[in-house]
């Protein structure tokens, strides 16, 4: 029986991650037919990200995620949106939603996330719900891993996220700061850079599936938005105790 960092066995860790993500509140949303315009990527150039800090305080953020038809914004369209607002450190509401992009979704795409035409075809458009998006979203600071992907695709739907002042926190570009990757060393045979796994390394790279086994978090549905903003949260939880421990010290 194979067993997580607690002792506990992994399957069980998993049933138990599912449960608590199933009673994660899910906040009613509002289809508008109000007309909302596509927003310029240029307008996120200079978006600055902040930093956990030894004394930072966090007491409440969403988190966001994303699943798309590719990963180009400027082209691609979102399939499904999921936002978890957590409070006190513990998850206290979500948003979240299939949406219809009104283009197939390539074979590519639906390998990943396993979210077909079919899924979609009766869900909403982004258009529709991404005012209802922003009112979920209030002031609050944002979370996510490789935020600036997620935030190229909300942005250009057409929300105003970037119109109130608050903070943005991305779990990839903070991983990297806490938590080292093996060195890379010169392999004279093959002239290619490739890791040193004899060096001194905490995880094989930052990807959040990776983190979240590093820190013993599981993940019931991967590559799917609510899952994974689920476990970003909790990712950007552990990178706080980390960060904070080890300023303490």
């Amino acid at each position: 029986m194979k067993l997580g960092a607690n002792g506990l066995c992994t399957k069980c860790l998993e049933e138990e991650s599912a449960k608590k993500l199933q009673s994660i509140p899910r906040v009613e949303i509002i289809i508008s037919e109000e007309e909302v315009k596509s927003r310029a990527l240029y307008e996120l150039e200079g978006l600055k990200f902040s930093s956990i800090t030894p004394r930072g305080k966090y007491p409440e953020f969403v988190v966001l995620d994303v699943e798309t038809t590719g990963l180009r914004a400027s082209r691609d369209k979102i399939v499904e949106l999921a936002a978890v607002r957590f409070a006190g450190g513990e998850p206290a509401e979500m948003f979240w939603t299939l949406v219809n992009p009104k283009v197939p979704i390539p074979e590519d795409a639906s390998a990943v996330n396993g979210i077909t035409d079919e899924m979609v075809k009766d869900s909403p458009t982004i258009k529709q719900i991404i005012r209802s998006f922003d009112a979920f979203l209030g002031g609050s600071d944002l979370v996510a891993h490789n935020l600036r992907f997620d935030l190229g695709f909300i942005h250009k739907a057409g929300s105003c996220l970037i119109d109130k002042k608050r903070r943005y926190f991305c779990t990839l570009e903070q991983s990297q700061k806490l938590l080292k990757k093996p060195k890379k060393r010169w392999n004279m045979e093959e002239e290619c850079w490739e890791e040193d796994w004899n060096s001194d390394f905490d995880v094989e790279d930052h990807r959040l599936e990776t983190l979240c086994d590093y820190f013993g978090i599981f993940n019931p549905d991967k590559h799917r938005a609510y899952a994974d903003a689920y476990c970003t949260g909790l990712l950007f939880r552990e990178l706080v105790k980390m960060k904070q421990s080890s300023a303490s010290i």
